[in-house]
């Protein structure tokens, strides 16, 4: 169905996110080329267009989480999140924090400690890393980050994800990269699926598959809607766990 950029937002908005107390919501969110590729010349964000960017901010500001891996901080160079001046008046008036918290997943804490990021004096993004050698030196130099840690060589997303809903709350979007969705698919570990795809073709020979409903035998991921905003496809995807 055909729609503009202030229908689609209302209509993301709009959507039920339902969950038990303490458990967790997860939300994929990916931007995809025409041909199914994650990346134009490296990076998601040539792929996009004004709405999968007004998109994205809405999406954060209704997250109580955003989760990213830390390469996809590195090469998007993330700051602080900034989101609409409506998703911020609807976290207001449901007693959320002013800006969702920024939790970035990394072992081998291959951040850097002077980006924007980690500089704010108003915003303590999160590092979700494992308990697998002694880091105390090292996240030592994060001062203004919350430290999450769980057991293991690497980071258990299972109990991860339990963790963030707790200790921020029930909703997480996922930001990526390719990596990192593919293995909560794989762990399946998500709820909504929400992939935009672009009018552009990629060529990159590096790029990852986005993944998708293809990921899932039929009736355990189900369309919940297609929208269109000029040449950009929007849909929204839920996983079905009736069985």
């Amino acid at each position: 169905m055909e729609t503009d950029i202030d229908s689609l937002l209302e209509t993301y908005i709009s959507d039920l996110r339902p969950k038990a107390p303490g458990s967790p919501w997860v939300m994929l969110n990916m931007i995809s080329s025409k041909n199914g590729l994650a990346t134009l010349d490296g990076k998601s964000g040539p792929l996009g267009g004004a709405a999968d960017k007004a998109l994205f901010r809405t999406l954060r500001g209704l997250a109580d989480v955003i989760l990213v891996a830390a390469g996809t901080v590195r090469a998007e160079n993330y700051s602080v999140p900034v989101i609409t001046e409506r998703t911020s008046l609807i976290r207001a008036s449901q007693n959320k924090s002013p800006l969702p918290s920024l939790a970035i997943l990394t072992n081998s804490l291959n951040l850097d400690p002077d980006s924007s990021l980690f500089a704010s004096p108003h915003y303590r993004p999160a590092i979700l890393t494992s308990s697998a050698r002694p880091k105390e030196n090292i996240l030592s130099i994060f001062p203004n980050a919350d430290i999450l840690q769980t057991k293991g060589s690497r980071v258990n997303l299972n109990q991860a994800l339990s963790d963030l809903a707790v200790t921020y709350g029930p909703v997480i979007l996922v930001e990526g990269g390719p990596s990192l969705n593919q293995q909560l698919v794989d762990l399946d570990l998500f709820d909504e699926f929400c992939i935009t795809i672009s009018p552009r073709n990629s060529s990159d020979e590096r790029s990852q598959l986005v993944t998708s409903a293809r990921s899932y035998q039929p009736g355990k991921v189900s369309l919940d809607r297609e929208l269109i905003v000029g040449d950009f496809v929007f849909q929204r995807l839920l996983r079905n766990r009736l069985d």
